[in-house]
């Protein structure tokens, strides 16, 4: 009789405690579906700023030693006007390449962050909202970048054409959590050199730049 008792005080027990640990994986899953937007929405944010923060940096070290005439050159006719531009495709791919090199390097060394998410916060009333202890959640940013150059001509008034040298970086930031990943992407425009050419634009241009490729004519 005594061994039956301690055998359904087992099973009684078993019971209990299979019960405590399916609750405890249905609260822990719903707690993952509430905090998981958060977060991915968190990282991403913290991704854009560092990002932003990496490429405006490293473009605007580099601009600083370039000039319109380092990356065209202007050949004029006796009468003063513009009859060719040409592109100095050596001094433009170094811009280039050192711009993309600057970034990613930057990007490489991002170090890990993290992030405290609040008790409060996961609970999803307003009034909690921000408040409690803390969660940490451990961010890890990855990722790269790309580099195009492009030339425009815009009408700058009465006979006059201005030109401009455009950056375009576009950089994939991934920022890893454990469990799941978040990405974003940050695209950034610099001007890198601009004249205004008085006149009609010239009929020849040597080496025009388009995105990643460029075309004689």
């Amino acid at each position: 009789m005594l061994i039956r008792q301690r055998d359904a005080k087992r099973r009684k027990i078993g019971v209990r405690l299979i019960a405590a640990g399916v609750v405890l994986i249905i609260v822990l899953v719903l707690i993952d579906i509430r905090v998981r937007p958060m977060i991915q929405a968190a990282g991403a944010f913290h991704c854009h700023v560092v990002a932003t923060r990496i490429i405006d940096h490293s473009v605007a070290d580099e601009l600083e030693r370039h000039t319109y005439d380092d990356l065209i050159h202007l050949t004029h006719d006796e009468a003063g006007n513009v009859i060719a531009i040409e592109s100095n495709m050596a001094s433009i791919n170094r811009l280039k390449a050192r711009v993309a090199q600057l970034i990613n390097e930057d990007i490489s060394e991002i170090e890990h962050s993290e992030l405290d998410v609040p008790v409060g916060t996961i609970t999803g009333f307003n009034m909690l909202y921000g408040r409690g202890p803390t969660i940490p959640v451990k961010l890890s940013p990855r990722g790269s970048a790309a580099v195009n150059l492009s030339s425009v001509f815009t009408s700058a008034g009465i006979n006059q054409t201005l030109h401009q040298i455009t950056l375009t970086v576009n950089a994939d930031i991934a920022a890893i959590v454990p469990g799941y990943t978040t990405s974003v992407n940050v695209q950034t425009e610099f001007i890198v050199a601009q004249t205004v050419i008085v006149g009609t634009v010239p009929e020849s241009y040597t080496h025009i730049i388009l995105g990643d490729s460029t075309y004689s004519g």
